[in-house]
């Protein structure tokens, strides 16, 4: 059999190893497998349904076993699966399938809880609700691929509002993800006409993080429980090919009519995000923060250490890597004044740690230039409004504009 990309398979994912070519090489795998026998698919010798617990999990074994095999050696796998009970007690299928990969050689790297706003009936049967399942992150070897600051929290309004007086405590980029993701459950129906009904369709922007942080446009996604097609549709919509194996007909029936009809507006959405301009927007504030607090310290340490209240103008350079280059021009001060007190403050925290290197010079007075925007000694977030550069209470002074009010985002 020749195996084609961009195709789910109807054949039984414990085959893997017989029907695809020994080169194809898997960047990630992303998959929910059956969870036991919760559920009857309609198929015979499937997975999970009707069969023992201990034969169950045999069977995971082999299929992410055969996985591991055609999996790159950078590459990871997803698995999205949850706990049930069963003789009025807790069965931990999550950790039981993870110590069986363990002993195939995946390693374990995280555990993450999606937090949903609707759960499986099963999961009914304590005396709270369940509202999440577990998400197990595996990697075939310590060096694995992560494009973890392309899923960076950027959105100001899930941040704390320390941002504004504290950005060197911030990445540029935004927030690194926590162990905790919250994405409601897709609504049954809500793909239109031709929606899949399936036990457990996954939402499309967890998976499309997944996507992002394990692999990068061109590099093979797979799903060998493919069910509704989540994965393979985000997959095509970001220009990943795909494979996948599902052994009930009518969901690849189903999966490929609402691809044909979605792929444009799913790419286009995708492309919309590669821009990411709201991440851009807060990479520069953050960094505009930082060019300003720093030069607000840097006159802070002289006043405490000289008693002389010297102003400083902060004109951000360039930027490359991780590192700003941030011109500071200290006023009414020599370098052999403060040319100590300067060192002593740039090399330890907390100006060490704002990724600045700064370029000092120094200047006896200040020309007349209406533009800037002035600062105090205690706030470089929010610009002084009716006053001038020569204000005994401003102390920094820029073109840089920044407007921050705290109470916004509390």
């Amino acid at each position: 059999m020749k195996v084609k990309l961009n195709t789910i398979y109807n054949i039984d994912s414990r085959r893997i190893s017989e029907v695809l070519p020994k080169d194809i090489r898997i960047q990630t795998t992303i998959s929910s497998p059956p969870y036991f026998d919760m559920k009857d698919y309609g198929e015979k010798n499937q997975i999970g349904f009707g069969q023992s617990y201990k034969e169950y999990l045999c069977d995971i074994k082999s299929v992410f076993d055969q996985v591991y095999q055609y999996t790159k050696e950078d590459g990871t796998l997803w698995i999205i699966i949850d706990t049930f009970k069963r003789n009025d007690s807790i069965v931990l299928l999550p950790f039981d399938v993870a110590s069986k990969l363990q002993e195939s050689g995946w390693l374990l790297q995280d555990i993450i809880i999606w937090k949903k706003d609707k759960t499986v009936p099963w999961s009914n049967n304590g005396f709270t609700q369940r509202k999440f399942e577990y998400v197990l992150f595996f990697s075939k070897s310590p060096k694995f691929k992560n494009n973890k600051d392309k899923v960076r929290v950027f959105d100001t309004r899930q941040l704390k509002k320390w941002w504004i007086k504290y950005p060197e405590r911030y990445n540029p980029r935004g927030k690194a993800l926590d162990e905790i993701w919250e994405y409601p459950i897709p609504v049954q129906g809500s793909w239109g006409k031709q929606y899949i009904r399936h036990f457990c369709p996954l939402p499309q922007d967890m998976v499309s993080n997944m996507i992002q942080i394990s692999t990068d446009e061109e590099d093979i996604v797979f799903d060998p429980f493919a069910g509704s097609g989540t994965v393979l549709s985000q997959s095509a919509y970001m220009n990943r090919p795909y494979l996948g194996f599902e052994l009930n007909r009518s969901y690849i029936e189903k999966f490929n009519s609402y691809l044909s009809e979605t792929l444009e507006t799913g790419k286009a959405n995708y492309e919309k995000m590669l821009k990411n301009e709201g991440q851009t927007v807060f990479e520069e504030q953050i960094l505009n923060l930082r060019a300003l607090k720093f030069g607000r310290i840097l006159v802070k340490a002289i006043q405490e250490d000289l008693h002389i209240y010297s102003k400083v103008i902060v004109e951000r350079i360039r930027r490359e890597g991780s590192q700003s280059e941030v011109k500071y021009s200290l006023v009414g001060v020599s370098e052999d004044m403060v040319e100590k007190i300067i060192v002593q403050a740039i090399s330890k925290a907390p100006l060490s740690k704002y990724e600045i290197t700064p370029l000092i010079t120094y200047q006896d007075k200040l020309d007349d230039y209406k533009q800037w925007f002035c600062y105090s000694i205690t706030n470089s977030y929010s610009y002084m409004r009716n006053t001038t550069y020569n204000d005994p209470r401003v102390r920094v002074l820029s073109l840089i504009k920044v407007d921050l009010n705290e109470k916004d985002y509390e």
